[in-house]
Parts: C-alpha cells; sequence; structure tokens
C-alpha cells in the first residue's frame, strides 16, 4: 500500500496540513492582539473605543460562524477555508491602507474582514475531528492547536519588527504583513485532502438542534470552552492598555503576550494524551483552576512585567484545557448528518460570548481598571465550575450523546 493510499498517512497529512494552517491563523491574531487596540486609540474619536476592531474581530467570526459551516457541508472544506483564506488576505491590505489614511472606519471594516475569515479558520479544529479516527480525536484536535506555538513567537516579533516600516504610519507594515501571511494559508490549504461528503451527511436533517444543544453534556461542553475562551479574551485584550498605563513599553507587551500565547498552545502537544488518560471532564477542571490561580497572581505579584507574564501563562493554560477538552467533549454530542449544524451552532454562541468580553473590555477597562475587571471573572469561573460539580455528581460517567 502507498503512503497515498494509506489511510493512517493520509489522516497524519491532512492533519498536519490543518496545524500548519491553524499557525498561520493564530499568528495573525497574535498581531492583531498585540497591534489593534493600540492602533485603534490612535484613531479613534475616543479611548473607549479602542477595542472596537478586536470587538468586529469576534462578532464577525460569530456572524459568520453558522453560515461559515452550512457553506463547507454543500462545498467541502477546502474550498471554504480557500475561501475565508481570500477574504482575510483582503483584509490585511485593507487594514494597512487604514492606517496610512487614519481611517478608523476603515481599520474596523479590515479587522472585521479578518474576523470572517476566522469564522472558516475556526473549522480547522473540527475538520482535524472529522478525519481523524475516534482513538486519534483528541490528539488530532490538540495537534492542530499545538502547531499555533509557533504564533506565540512569530506574531508579536512580527509585530514589533514590521510596526515602523512604513515611515510615519506604525502598525502598517503589521498589516501588510498579515496579508502576506494569508496568501500563505491560501496556498497551504490547497493541499488539504478532506475527504467528499458522504451521503448521511447530504441528506439526512438528524435531530432538531434544539434537541441537541440543550442536553445537559452539550452544555458542560459549550459551557466550559466559553466560558474559558471569553474569561482569557476579556483580560488578554485589555493586557497591552493596563501595561501601558504603567509605563511598561510595547517591548514588554509583546513578550507577555508572546509567552501567554505559547502556554495557550504548547500544552496542546500533550493536552490530548492527557484527555484520552484522565477524561474531557478533570481537563476541563484543571482548566478552570488555572484560570482561577491567574486572578490571583495579578493581585498577589502587583502590577510588574513578572505579574503580567505569570497571570497570562497561567490565563493561557486554562484557555487551553478548557477550551480543547470543550471541543473533544461537543464532537461526541452530534451524529455526522448533524455536525455541521451543531458545530455552527458551538462558535456561533462561543464567539458571540467573546465577541462581547472583547467590546467591553476596553470600556470596563477604563472604567473600572484592570484589578476590578479582574475579580469580575471570577462570577462566571464560578458559575461554570457549579454546573460541572452538578453534572459530574449526576453521570458517573460520560452518558451517550446520540
Amino acid at each position: 500500500m502507498t503512503a497515498q493510499s494509506n489511510p493512517y498517512h493520509r489522516m497524519t497529512a491532512n492533519v498536519c496540513l490543518l496545524s500548519t494552517c491553524g499557525a498561520v491563523m493564530f499568528t495573525v491574531n497574535a498581531i492583531l492582539i498585540a497591534s489593534a487596540a493600540l492602533v485603534g486609540a490612535s484613531l479613534a474619536p475616543q479611548p473607549v473605543y479602542a477595542t472596537v476592531p478586536v470587538f468586529l474581530l469576534f462578532v464577525l467570526n460569530m456572524g459568520f460562524a453558522m453560515p461559515a459551516s452550512l457553506l463547507m457541508k454543500w462545498i467541502g472544506r477546502r474550498a471554504g477555508f480557500q475561501i475565508g483564506a481570500a477574504i482575510g488576505c483582503l483584509g490585511g491590505v485593507l487594514s494597512a491602507y487604514a492606517i496610512s489614511m487614519q481611517s478608523f472606519a476603515l481599520f474596523c471594516l479590515g479587522i472585521a474582514m479578518i474576523g470572517v475569515h476566522n469564522s472558516f479558520g475556526t473549522f480547522y479544529r473540527f475538520a482535524a475531528a472529522d478525519v481523524s479516527s475516534e482513538e486519534f480525536r483528541s490528539r488530532a484536535i490538540s495537534y492542530v492547536l499545538a502547531g499555533s506555538v509557533l504564533a506565540a513567537f512569530l506574531g508579536p516579533n512580527i509585530a514589533n519588527f514590521t510596526k515602523s516600516m512604513i515611515v510615519g504610519e506604525l502598525f502598517a507594515g503589521s498589516y501588510w504583513a498579515v496579508s502576506f501571511l494569508f496568501f500563505l494559508e491560501f496556498l497551504l490549504v490547497s493541499f488539504l485532502k478532506v475527504p467528499d461528503l458522504n451521503s448521511e451527511e447530504e441528506k439526512k436533517a438528524g435531530r432538531p438542534l434544539r434537541e441537541i444543544v440543550l442536553r445537559p453534556l452539550f452544555l458542560v461542553a459549550l459551557g466550559s470552552a466559553t466560558v474559558g475562551y471569553g474569561v482569557m479574551n476579556l483580560l488578554m485584550t485589555s493586557t497591552p492598555l493596563a501595561m501601558h498605563e504603567l509605563g511598561l513599553g510595547f517591548g514588554k507587551t509583546a513578550q507577555v503576550i508572546q509567552w501567554h500565547i505559547v502556554a495557550m498552545f504548547a500544552p496542546s502537544f500533550f493536552t490530548g494524551h492527557l484527555i484520552k488518560r484522565f477524561g474531557e471532564m478533570n481537563i476541563i477542571t484543571w482548566g478552570l483552576v488555572a484560570l482561577v490561580a491567574s486572578i490571583v497572581a495579578s493581585f498577589i505579584l502587583g502590577g510588574t512585567f513578572i505579574s503580567f507574564v505569570a497571570s497570562l501563562v497561567l490565563l493561557g493554560l486554562g484557555w487551553n484545557f478548557t477550551f480543547i477538552g470543550g471541543t473533544t467533549l461537543v464532537t461526541s454530542t452530534y451524529k455526522p448528518s448533524e455536525k455541521a449544524k451543531v458545530q455552527g451552532f458551538n462558535d456561533t454562541f462561543m464567539f458571540s460570548i467573546v465577541s462581547f468580553t472583547a467590546l467591553m473590555s476596553g470600556v470596563l477597562h477604563h472604567l473600572w481598571g484592570w484589578y476590578v475587571l479582574c475579580a469580575g471573572t471570577l462570577v462566571p469561573i464560578f458559575i461554570i465550575s457549579g454546573f460541572l460539580f452538578w453534572f459530574r455528581t449526576q453521570n458517573k460517567s460520560i452518558p451517550s450523546a446520540i
């Protein structure tokens, strides 16, 4: 049997490609995390609107998640990912042009287009689950995110290296780099070989969406991933503003974001193995503990560089465990014919919350300050922890999803 026809080789090749494409996407996101709020603050009519571009990044991700999922059900994963990469490339060009023209509205539009790209790109993890065997599924999802550890080093450093590349147009060079990265992603997804949709997926509607998403197992999966992502995004988006107010330069901010992203993705090399050994519920629980530890660290260590590093590293670890644990759990809640609508609903709901946290991050930071913002995130963490505890007491093992 040749390497091309060997199912295992085909599976691992697809996962490697998806991992690389995910790394490109998260590299771009790292550039935006490090720079978008600062660009927004320099272009916006009022400082309170500084994080509006980041809000648009996530709200467009949310708004197009269901359409992107349903579109890929009919045209296939590869064509869908190519459409997303092309839109992202145009968004990078428009963002760079907006900085040159000093237009806040155009910059918001460019970032919004990158959000549309992300609505396709976030399905890289589900595509990996689709092309993998059941035994390999949690590791495949993990490996797709693990490849993004490169983003921790590439993203902030690309932003820092290119921010002054065009004289008098701070960060314009960074967004030309974003456009190039999306062009590279377009080329990479062209080599993806995802199996054609089978007749069951094409024709059967499956159970009503309401019936699936109201099951406690799905609510645990969705809730844990959403809280982990929402808390992480709220604090991560506000970090550059907090560090700037404390007099910590952009170079230090870039380092903090770098180590935060390392903590988000580096554990993915073994998170899948941990899920296989200890189960999704335990991994999610550990993730929630890490999120609480992140908040505690920010208070204990004070407003120092080390404080931000420690807090953001724990924040990244908590996101990794809750997000991968929740995503893996979601894949056990639907039949093949139901995956497009369930995956679409999952990401639509999750990124609606993430979008809200991106918008409110700048507002709450402006009104309350860094420490009150940190303390406030304990509320959703404790709520989902209570629901998880209730679920585990009612179910000694994960119930059958279908």
